[in-house]
């Protein structure tokens, strides 16, 4: 688990130039590297599930895990409400953790052919931050 968060937490979103047309290329990027490092784990994560629902002191680290992902996610939601066609009345904290909760049980389960997947999580999480036309 120390080496798959170490290798989730560096992954970055290039947002350098970063303009509206560009922002559903790098959600789908960002989506299919976080899927590609869980699922690289995938065997150790599903051992590690297994054993925090059976051990309290892993159960407090798997929740300190679910956290830290979801704070990373509002860090990343939070500067995206600063681009243009960003929907203001979303909560981006309460978006980010159940964003965040559906990566940690995707992680536990590879698929073969995840274009479908990351397509779909891509629009969702569009859909969720942005109208469709800037405002």
């Amino acid at each position: 688990m120390d080496r798959l968060l170490q290798d989730v937490s560096l992954l970055t979103w290039d947002a350098k130039s970063v303009v509206p047309a560009d922002i559903r290329d790098g959600i789908a990027r960002l989506i299919r590297q976080a899927l590609t490092v869980d699922w690289a784990y995938a065997g150790a994560y599903r051992a590690w599930h297994e054993a925090a629902v059976r051990d309290r002191e892993l159960q407090e680290l798997h929740h300190q895990i679910e956290a830290w992902s979801a704070s990373q996610l509002t860090l990343l939601f939070r500067a995206l409400c600063f681009v243009p066609g960003a929907r203001p009345e979303v909560d981006r904290e309460i978006l980010a953790w159940v964003f965040a909760l559906l990566l940690l049980r995707l992680a536990e389960t590879p698929l073969e052919e995840p274009d479908a997947v990351v397509a779909s999580l891509t629009s969702l999480l569009y859909h969720g931050l942005f109208t469709d036309s800037p405002t």
